[in-house]
């Protein structure tokens, strides 16, 4: 068996993600200890006690959770002041065993795991993986850490959103993605009507205010996989990953029907003003309407603009202008 965990340790790749580090782990142990799957937990340092209500769920969900007795939980996760000592816990039940680890400590949440298995695992295996795990939590930390440091180039000052620099790099990536993997996408690209009047009555910093509470009201009802940036201005592109046009407009009308619904409120001069905002929105999908990453933004643009010739507050997709430059060819002729 150690020389298994010797290979396992020797071997051992890097891994940006704590999911997929602890997924290698559960590889190798249910290869070779034959261990049920893992679950995982964290909890803040702080808790002096560890309660399975407190915890935050890393891996194992309500599938993996009926593999265990609540009573054998209570059993296996013990005081925290304890475990600063006792990094592994073993409980025998019948003919199987059950197993409690410390798995360290990342970003001030300490990281533990239950399992079991119908072999006795050798305690000395357990606190060489533990102390591992831990180190390579660590690692994981200090690279996200690195990358959020990275990532701060491309963050927009006002509003937080991701700036354009990021929008260009991320549509080719999406491009490139597509040959592989055949996934869609959809971008918006959004337009606040008549915001020059904001600028030129209020002032700059009124209206930078204003750009803020936009872009949270915009990205507060976006999934977490959609990517949002400040384009420009008072503009804004939305990137809706693995979404078709049709689903690019709904949520193009999702997005308007919230912005205009809402009271902007500021304060000139000590006193506190209303302000109703609109926006018009383009939206193409990629490759129903572009070949390359530089044409589906330039007709989610080229949409926008139709959106505003067409009376503002709306929301175009190339469908809503065919069917437009229909009904103008039909009346010209009636």
């Amino acid at each position: 068996m150690m020389s298994d965990l010797s290979k396992f340790l020797s071997d051992f790749p890097f891994f940006q993600s704590e999911k997929n580090l602890l997924l290698h782990l559960e590889e190798f142990l249910a290869r070779v200890y034959l261990v049920r799957p893992l679950l995982v937990f964290s909890i803040r340092n702080q808790f002096p006690v560890i309660q399975l209500d407190k915890c935050r769920t890393v891996l194992g969900k309500n599938d993996r959770l009926q593999l265990y007795s609540a009573k054998l939980l209570d059993e296996l996760i013990i005081k925290r002041s304890e475990l600063k000592t006792i990094p592994c816990l073993t409980v025998k039940v019948e003919n199987c065993f059950y197993y409690y680890m410390n798995l360290g400590l990342k970003r001030n949440q300490f990281y533990f795991t239950v399992f079991s298995s119908p072999t006795e695992i050798p305690t000395e295996d357990l606190l060489h993986l533990s102390k591992f795990i831990a180190s390579h939590l660590k690692i994981i930390e200090k690279f996200e850490d690195l990358y959020k440091s990275r990532e701060l180039i491309h963050i927009d000052d006002v509003t937080g959103l991701y700036n354009q620099r990021k929008l260009y790099k991320d549509l080719t990536a999406l491009v490139e993605q597509f040959q592989q993997e055949k996934d869609p996408f959809c971008v918006l690209f959004i337009d606040i009507d008549h915001f020059k009047k904001v600028n030129d009555n209020y002032g700059h910093l009124i209206g930078t205010k204003l750009l803020e509470n936009v872009a949270r009201d915009v990205k507060s009802l976006l999934r977490d996989s959609d990517i949002s940036y400040r384009y420009g201005g008072d503009e804004f592109v939305i990137i809706l990953v693995n979404s078709d046009g049709a689903s690019g407009k709904i949520v193009g009308e999702r997005i308007l029907s919230k912005i205009k619904s809402t009271d902007y409120t500021f304060e000139v001069k000590d006193q506190k003003k209303v302000l109703k905002l609109s926006v018009s929105i383009g939206v193409a999908e990629f490759p129903t309407d572009a070949k390359n990453a530089e044409e589906v933004l330039a007709i989610a643009d080229r949409m926008m603009y139709e959106a505003k010739e067409s009376g503002r507050g709306l929301v175009f997709n190339t469908q809503d202008v065919f069917k437009s430059t229909l009904k103008k060819v039909v009346d010209s002729k009636s």
